[in-house]
């Protein structure tokens, strides 16, 4: 989560140009006519364009295994006349290696760091050219332009389209179990001080308990760290508009100072920078662990494993340092496509893209079909009863996953949620941090000037910070810590990306 970054209502002129004359003015697109793709004839039958075949290479989640006849892409198939193929990557080199073996898909499923990567190399188009052949997509643009900047690079070009609206899944946030606290009268920690209490009470009730979990290592601290009024890593001070390392402030000594105390004092487990899903999961549905931070919908996953009157419940985060305690804001996209600059499917891919933009491929590709995944009961639309929650959809029907959806109607996933899920998403919007913490752009130049003090940077992080939460490194050396990142290029690099933020504001 933390290589993403907002900045807001700034819009690039350029942008701003390349949607000129568009009609989505407001804030929803939907409200549009989109043109798609197929045609009606006089006789009132539909007219499909020609047949066509896409590779896309995607993500291959275990919690989800694409499966070749999900119906997302029969429904495809039925609107466009396009058949999707999906290939899956087998692991962090599949991306380069496809690019590299002269036989590229036609899509890709990418991150803004593979787009700015591979964009300006040449294995991606620049989709800032075809926004013509793409009116929905063109539309959406004109209607978001806070999506529009975060898909740009310096130089205007598009090598990326970003997926939007199912982001609110994508919020970092806090829960409990609620049970637990109610059967020994505990009231929510509000602040830091008062998790640690929290945390002593609950290891001396459970006394083989790590009252405290999370995973994702050291990533988590990007959750934690609005907090503390930071993010862990380079942002946009809000107070002063200036590019800032979270990691010299004193907000950011003062949570690893907590950590170390949790971890020292056993409140959280030993193998805490290695903890995967399933680990986690044992932990929070055998009594093990009580308070964790994670995505928001592992609310609702958990709650249905879980047995016997137990329960989690949002929690807002608890105050570490600074006068407010924030989340992470994290309910946006960094997924989106990218088109292969070698593709010989090119009408076809801009298509499809232009498709999953539509109202009509949102709303299929969100809700599936009816009589095929919902039913309308009361005028309203009720998912049938194999889907029972959000990973149901994604397991079954395909929804939601990587490279089968553009624009997304996260009200389909929220008609599953019951009242206790719904109130999470609604509190979590309240503490949302002001700035999203990924990158501004770089220009080759300006990135390459970089590479070698980042990965150092990054590097020493890493190594330095897990050694100080587990009491290897004595906090008394913090200075040293703080001296030697200032010596590997911490400051040149906050001075870079300055220039990349200044360039966003200027436009």
């Amino acid at each position: 989560m933390n290589r993403k970054y907002n900045y807001g209502a700034l819009v690039f002129i350029l942008i701003t140009a390349l949607i000129a004359g568009c009609s989505g003015t407001g804030s929803n697109v939907q409200t549009d006519s989109p043109k798609p793709s197929a045609t009606t004839s006089a006789s009132g039958t539909v007219k499909l364009p020609e047949p066509a075949s896409l590779r896309i290479l995607t993500e291959n989640s275990t919690a989800w295994p694409v499966k070749k006849d999900w119906p997302v892409w029969k429904w495809v198939k039925e609107k466009t006349n396009i058949t999707m193929v999906q290939e899956t990557q087998t692991g962090p080199e599949s991306m380069a290696l496809a690019i590299a073996s002269g036989d590229m898909p036609d899509l890709f499923s990418v991150f803004p760091e593979d787009a700015q990567k591979y964009g300006p190399q040449g294995a991606f188009l620049d989709l800032s050219k075809y926004m013509d052949k793409m009116p929905n997509v063109k539309a959406f643009l004109a209607s978001r332009p806070d999506v529009a900047q975060r898909m740009t690079a310096p130089g205007g070009e598009m090598y990326q389209l970003l997926n939007d609206g199912a982001g609110a899944g994508s919020q970092g946030v806090w829960f409990y179990r609620d049970d637990i606290f109610k059967q020994h009268d505990i009231q929510e920690p509000k602040t830091w001080d008062e998790l640690y209490e929290t945390a002593k009470k609950l290891k001396q009730l459970y006394p083989d308990s790590y009252p405290f979990v999370f995973r994702h290592g050291l990533g988590t601290l990007g959750g934690f760290g609005p907090s503390f009024g930071i993010y862990p890593t380079f942002f946009e001070d809000k107070a002063t508009g200036k590019m800032k390392y979270g990691v010299t402030d004193p907000g950011f000594k003062k949570m690893i100072e907590y950590l170390t105390k949790f971890y020292k004092e056993g409140l959280t487990p030993p193998d805490w920078l290695s903890m995967d899903y399933k680990a986690w999961t044992q932990f929070m549905t055998t009594n093990k662990s009580f308070i964790t931070f994670q995505y928001i919908g592992q609310i609702e996953i958990m709650n249905a494993q879980l047995q016997n009157g137990a329960h989690l419940k949002f929690m807002p985060p608890p105050l570490g340092y600074g006068s407010k305690a924030y989340l992470p804001k994290g309910d946006f996209e960094t997924f989106g496509f990218a088109v292969s600059s070698k593709t010989k499917n090119l009408d076809a891919a801009l298509r499809y893209l232009d498709f999953i933009y539509s109202k009509e491929g949102t709303d299929i590709l969100s809700w599936g079909k009816e009589g095929e995944t919902y039913t309308i009961e009361g005028g309203k639309r009720k998912f049938m009863t194999i889907f029972k929650g959000a990973n149901d959809l994604r397991k079954e029907a395909g929804i939601m996953t990587a490279g089968t959806y553009g624009l997304f109607d996260y009200a389909a996933l929220m008609s599953l949620s019951n009242e206790n899920e719904q109130y999470s998403y609604q509190e979590a919007k309240k503490y949302q941090f002001p700035v999203i913490g990924s990158l501004p752009p770089l220009k080759a130049e300006e990135r390459n000037a970089i590479t070698m003090n980042e990965e150092q940077v990054t590097k020493y992080y890493n190594t330095s910070v897990a050694k100080f939460i587990m009491g290897e490194t004595p906090l008394t050396q913090w200075d040293e810590f703080i001296g030697e990142l200032n010596k590997l290029g911490s400051q040149k690099l906050v001075d870079v990306y300055q220039i990349g933020l200044d360039r966003i504001k200027v436009k």
